[in-house]
């Protein structure tokens, strides 16, 4: 697989995995950038959280703080190499309701932009490269990032990989 056909590996992760992380997913599994799967942290979850998805995903976003302390739990927040974003989403809607939909839309635009994109835009790549790098010790250009922003069609400077961890925030 070339760097070209490289595509983000996208985690969702709700409680039960019936509303909101299943509602992500299929929003934004048509994103031909991205690689999406959800799952759920309880023990009826329809898509239980296992070690084999969190290796798989290079970004895992979760809907409130119960999932954060559950990932914690399990698998050590400060262990992973991969960020987890907490979205800040109650559990109060139905399955792709327009509500939840829209909510979800204006949560993840910043990170990945719209579910109808063709590619990452780079207010959103921006973002996630600020993401990856917190999570992951500067490296050289054979990064999980670089793949990405290759496969949107950003390219960077090697300086930009070896800046130093200053608050430009």
């Amino acid at each position: 697989m070339n760097e070209l056909d490289h595509k983000l590996r996208v985690l969702f992760v709700c409680t039960q995995n019936k509303v909101r992380s299943l509602t992500a997913e299929h929003l934004y599994s048509v994103r031909p950038d991205l690689k999406v799967k959800s799952c759920g942290t309880a023990n009826f979850a329809a898509n239980q959280l296992t070690p084999e998805l969190m290796q798989w995903a290079e970004i895992i976003f979760v809907f409130d703080q119960s999932q954060v302390d559950a990932i914690d739990q399990r698998f050590d927040l400060k262990s992973l190499d991969k960020p987890v974003v907490n979205l800040g989403m109650a559990d109060i809607y139905k399955y792709k309701s327009d509500a939840l939909v829209l909510k979800l839309v204006a949560r993840l635009d910043p990170y990945l932009g719209r579910p109808n994109a063709s590619r990452c835009p780079r207010h959103a790549v921006r973002r996630l490269e600020k993401l990856m790098a917190a999570k992951k010790p500067a490296a050289p250009s054979d990064t999980v990032m670089d793949k990405f922003l290759s496969a949107v069609g950003v390219r960077r400077k090697r300086a930009l990989l070896v800046k130093s961890g200053g608050s430009n925030a």
